[in-house]
């Protein structure tokens, strides 16, 4: 069988054919080349003649060899004839002529088993070789093919690997985001029973404080001391209300909203607090900037939440910068919140945005959770931009409602008041 049909057994298609005399040109070659064979040895023994004599047979037989070997069985059995007919006709006597005696026929019949098995043995030994290298041009493409399975088997393994690590990160990310809400839901439900059972008894000792203040108008302890009972209860609902806003979850209403307009508005908003403790702050708006779909109060609280942040973390004063920023090629509004304050512990960075997870002395830990679930619902992110040499970076990014121009310009805004 072909080299390539049995390649092609295995499903593999030779890059290019196997070249074969095994057709009618190609047989007619190896037997045009015994003939050639059989006349050099001819012209060979006639040239050393008498010296080669009875030794001619010699000649033909490696004539027969070659033919056989190259050619095939056929093309040697030809030599064969050929050779005995011109042994005959040129080298025995009589000379040019050919008598059919009994020692010539005995000759004539040993020289030929002798040439028929030399033609036979070298036919199988060149169906051998072809079959070992037919073997071996089979094994060659199947150490490729096996080279190719082997890459992409390694390809379809990585792209598996690639799919369960985004797999695994997503289900992380998951989570981590449920972990968040069950506790910002546990602590809304333990602060809506603080309140309820605080409540109750602040109204009574409120009821009774306006009867004991009705009762004793003109003693001024009692209504000095009354004064600063009330002022400490008004305290106290005020926490449990600050409490109940913090861990509330309501919804959104999203609108176009101007993300400048908006850092305008707080900028001026917080320059008396800033002035106090001694910090500038500075702004650079993007005035290409798009409107984004937000809720202005709850990204007013994200805004405010940085910032003090940041005043916490610089008392001794410093600087405030916020940047916006419009992002083109991934159609994202960005704003950057940079203070040069203590920074961050490194050991809470990553876990900055979980509930109750604070570096400061004082705090609840929700303000920066509470920020993160608010940016969710407006399908934005924000982070913590590491390793920043001084104070922190906030980065918070919004996708666009509305499609930017290509050009660009920055406004910008410093005081030292602010």
């Amino acid at each position: 069988m072909p080299t390539s049909e049995r390649l092609s057994d295995y499903g593999i298609k030779p890059s290019v054919e196997p070249m074969t005399l095994n057709s009618k040109s190609g047989r007619l070659l190896y037997y045009a080349a015994a003939v050639v064979l059989v006349a050099v040895a001819a012209l060979f023994a006639d040239l050393l003649w008498p010296l080669v004599d009875r030794a001619a047979s010699a000649l033909f037989l490696a004539a027969i060899m070659i033919a056989a070997f190259y050619g095939g069985f056929g093309p040697g059995l030809f030599a064969t004839l050929l050779s005995l007919l011109a042994m005959d006709y040129f080298f025995v006597p009589p000379f040019y002529k050919i008598e059919l005696t009994l020692a010539n026929l005995i000759r004539a019949g040993v020289f030929t088993a002798v040439s028929i098995l030399i033609s036979w043995l070298n036919a199988s030994r060149k169906k051998l070789m072809e079959r070992i290298r037919e073997r071996e041009q089979e094994r060659e493409a199947l150490l490729k093919q096996i080279s190719g399975f082997n890459v992409e088997l390694r390809q379809e393994v990585d792209a598996a690997t690639r799919e369960l690590s985004t797999a695994n990160s997503t289900l992380l990310q998951t989570q981590q985001r449920l972990t968040r809400s069950e506790r910002l839901a546990a602590v809304g439900q333990m602060a809506a029973s603080l309140a309820h059972d605080i409540g109750t008894p602040l109204n009574a000792i409120s009821g009774h404080l306006k009867l004991l203040a009705r009762n004793h108008p003109a003693d001024d302890d009692t209504r000095r001391r009354v004064k600063i009972i009330n002022k400490q209860l008004d305290s106290i609902v005020a926490t449990v209300k600050n409490l109940l806003e913090r861990t509330h979850k309501r919804e959104f209403a999203l609108r176009p909203t101007d993300l400048n307009t908006l850092i305008r508005e707080m900028f001026w908003l917080v320059s008396p607090m800033l002035d106090k403790h001694g910090i500038t702050a500075s702004i650079n708006l993007d005035t290409d900037l798009p409107d984004v779909e937000a809720d202005r109060d709850s990204l007013q609280q994200v805004f405010m939440n940085i910032i003090n942040n940041s005043v916490e973390a610089m008392p001794e004063g410093g600087r405030i910068e916020i940047i916006s920023h419009l992002n083109r090629n991934k159609g994202l509004a960005e704003l950057t919140f940079h203070d040069t304050g203590v920074g961050i512990d490194p050991e809470i960075l990553d876990h900055l945005f979980e509930p109750m997870r604070t570096s400061k002395a004082s705090g609840s830990g929700f303000g920066l959770a509470i920020a993160r679930e608010i940016m969710t619902a407006h399908y934005g992110r924000i982070e913590v931009l590491k390793d920043q040499k001084r104070g922190a970076s906030f980065h918070l990014t919004f996708p666009l409602s509305v499609e930017a121009q290509p050009s660009s310009t920055i406004e910008s805004v410093t005081t030292n008041a602010v």
